[in-house]
Order: structure tokens, then sequence, then C-alpha cells
């Protein structure tokens, strides 16, 4: 395979308009306090770029790591900021990008285009409980699934030996850019001078992912070219389509350095917005999560105890006989067929309407009704049964025992 290979002149050309660039590039980011990636790079740290595309991809995993199943495309990209991007693999991006300009200036390879793969990936380098040291190092190491062609996965049979991948049968995509060892075998780098070409280094895999993209021809400022050059690292176009989202929300400051060191666990979304659910299934959680945050129901005027120190008139404290005409209709104190429940005659109120009143237009609302009381003031048993429907079980204890309290006083 040919490279494009730069003179030692064309290179150090290259260095003057790219220390412009790299200057106003680093006054952009002095607010963030960010670090530039640009010290400490020398010619021989400029990476040879092949002329020629690679045709075989850098990743081929259906469902990358980096992305919560949960929360699916939008809530990856919806949490951008606050899941945050570690020093480390921050710095290796930004340093691919320098490097990348100077090795191949029509390329114009963006850091956040290398950023958002690396985050559908392996979440920078933190999926499956991983975390990058300090030299950019994902700890204790990260490694796909076998492509042994199961489960609408590819397969591929061993090409490493495995000494990538630490298994001898099939490959396994490694390190925080998920390289496919068959392709790290071809374009791996040693971006961080350690003496290895090592994908599971954030640096190495970073540098080596821009020298993919920016292999062959093409201008990734094009956002054509960009999906292109995206597609031949993984070819699928769910994971295009998410990778260039990611890399605009990353251009336009939608991101956050975050510490090395710490893991992450899957993004948490609810399950009106699980995206495992059906469209249904999180319709009916959305309604059912808007009914446990209802506020427990207040009485109703006419019942709520009179104020002692008011001079207005005070209810008679016994309620008025309603005839029983037995007509079976609804509110003269029958059942329906003009028997009174219980064996009772009919009574204007029936036992517990204020609970009625509340569950009134849900599955509960055939609910056999019981007195209601004078005052605002329940039985403890009323109350429980009304605090119960406003929060069931499995929700805080505590706000259920402030409702009782404050039905019962």
């Amino acid at each position: 395979m040919g490279a494009r290979q730069l003179t030692r002149w064309q290179k150090a050309g290259a260095l003057v308009p790219m220390a412009v660039l790299v200057g106003a590039w680093g006054a952009a980011l002095g607010n963030s306090g960010l670090a530039t990636a640009s010290d400490g790079i020398s010619e021989s740290d400029i990476p040879d770029v092949p002329a020629t595309a690679f045709e075989q991809p850098a990743s081929v995993q259906q469902s990358p790591a980096g992305v919560d199943e949960k929360a699916g495309a939008a809530g990856t990209v919806a949490t951008l900021s606050t899941n945050g991007i570690p020093s480390s693999a921050l710095y290796a991006y930004r340093r691919a990008e320098t490097l990348l300009g100077k090795a191949d200036e029509t390329c114009h390879l963006p850091w956040n285009l290398i950023a958002a793969i690396g985050r559908v990936e392996s979440n920078h380098g933190r999926s499956n409980g991983n975390s990058l040291d300090t030299d950019g190092i994902a700890q204790p190491g990260i490694y796909g699934v076998p492509l042994d062609g199961n489960d609408g996965r590819a397969k591929i049979t061993d090409t490493d030996t495995g000494a990538l991948d630490k298994n001898s049968v099939y490959d396994l995509a490694v390190g925080p850019m998920q390289f496919i060892p068959g392709t790290w075998q071809s374009v791996g780098v040693d971006s961080d001078n350690d003496g290895k070409k090592n994908p599971q280094s954030i640096n190495d895999a970073a540098t080596s992912a821009g020298i993919y993209l920016c292999a062959g021809a093409g201008d990734l400022s094009d956002p054509a070219d960009a999906a292109a050059a995206v597609k031949r690292y993984n070819n699928s176009d769910a994971y295009v389509d998410l990778v260039l989202k990611i890399s605009a929300a990353y251009a336009s400051g939608d991101f956050t350095q975050s510490p090395d060191g710490v893991s992450t666990v899957p993004i948490l979304t609810s399950s009106q917005n699980d995206q495992t659910l059906t469209p249904s299934q999180r319709k009916k959680a959305a309604r059912a999560q808007k009914n446990a945050e209802k506020k427990p129901g207040t009485p109703p005027k006419s019942t709520k105890t009179p104020d002692p120190t008011s001079d207005a008139p005070r209810p008679d404290p016994t309620p008025n006989p309603v005839p029983n005409d037995d007509d079976g209709k609804d509110g003269d104190g029958g059942d329906g067929d003009g028997t009174p429940p219980n064996g009772g005659g009919g009574s204007g109120k029936t036992v517990g309407d204020g609970v009625q009143d509340l569950v009134d237009g849900t599955p509960l609302a055939p609910l056999a009704p019981v007195t209601e009381p004078v005052t605002g003031v329940l039985s403890a048993l009323e109350a429980n049964v009304q605090c119960l429907l406003t929060y069931p079980l499995g929700l805080p204890k505590d706000k259920f025992d402030k409702c009782v309290y404050n039905l019962t006083h």
C-alpha cells in the first residue's frame, strides 16, 4: 500500500501556517483551561498517511459499547455535556488533529470527529468498567465480543494469535477506538512514544483513527467526505448518523472536560425514555410516571375543618339525611339495583367519597364507596387508603407517611 509522504521541506513549510492555526485554536480555548496538545511535537512524531483508503473497516461493532441501549442515539446526544470527556482523551483527540494537520494538509481532520468516534465506540475509554489512567491507557483493558458470526456479528477468525485481544480463535475489537486486530496491524502507530503500538492507549488509538480517516482522497471539512470516511470506519448508516451528530455538538462546544481514572456507569433513563421498549410501552410508562408524581388530592372545601378562630357559622356536625328512594341511581346510597351496599339503608354520601373522588377516571373508579367524613380529618384507615392510591407501594415511604399525617391531623 502506497503512502503519501511529505518531503522535509514540505513538512517544515507546513509548520508555519499550522503554528498560526494552533495559536488561534489555543486562544479560543483560553477560557476553558483545556490543553492545546501542540507542545512537544517534533518532526518524527508526524505520521505517514496512506495515499489510498483502507478497504478493511476499523470497527465492526453493531452495538458499540459506548452507547447505552436504553438511552439510544437521542439519549447519547442529549447527555454529551454531563457525560464529559476525560482529560487524557481530550488531549489525545486534539493531538491527533494537530499531527494529521501536519501530515496531510488536504484532509482537514477536526478533533471533534475523532472524539465522536471515541464516544460511540467506548465512551472515551470508559466502557465495561474501564477508565483511562493519567497516561491515557484504558484499564483494565477494553475488549469487544468474539467476532464469531453469531447473533448477527461479523465472523473474523483470529489474525493476531491472541496478542492484542487475548483470543486465539476469533478476533475481538480492542481499545478505546475498538479497532479489529487485522486493521490495527496496518494502521496502528506509537503516538505517545512509549516504544509500542498499543490499541489500549487513547493516544495511539486516536492518532491511528485519524490516519484511517485521512487515508486516500477526501476533505473531512466536507460533510459528504466526512460521512464517507466514517462509514469506512464502521459500515453502518445509523453509526455514521450518530457520529456526525456528536461531532457537530462537540464542535459547537457541547462538551466538558472530566478527570482521568474515573469509570462511568451506563446512562440510566426512565422507562418512558427507554429505547428498548415499544412506543406504546413508553407511553404507558409516561402516564404511570405522571400519576405517581401527582401531589395528594386536596379535600373538597365543604369538608375542610372549620377554623376555630373564625366567626363564621360552623356546619351542623350531623349530616342531613337523604331519603333513599331505592331507584338504583348513583349518589343515593344504592348499589345500582336499589339495594344499599352492606344491607343498610341508603344515605346521601357513601363511605369514603373523598377516596372515590380521587380515583374517578382511573381503573380504580369502581372502588366501593364509604361514608365521607364531615371534616377534612380522615380516620387512619381512610387516610392510608387515600395515600396508598397516591403513593403506591415502592415509592418513597417518607412522602406516604407525610400524606397520612396531613390527612389525620
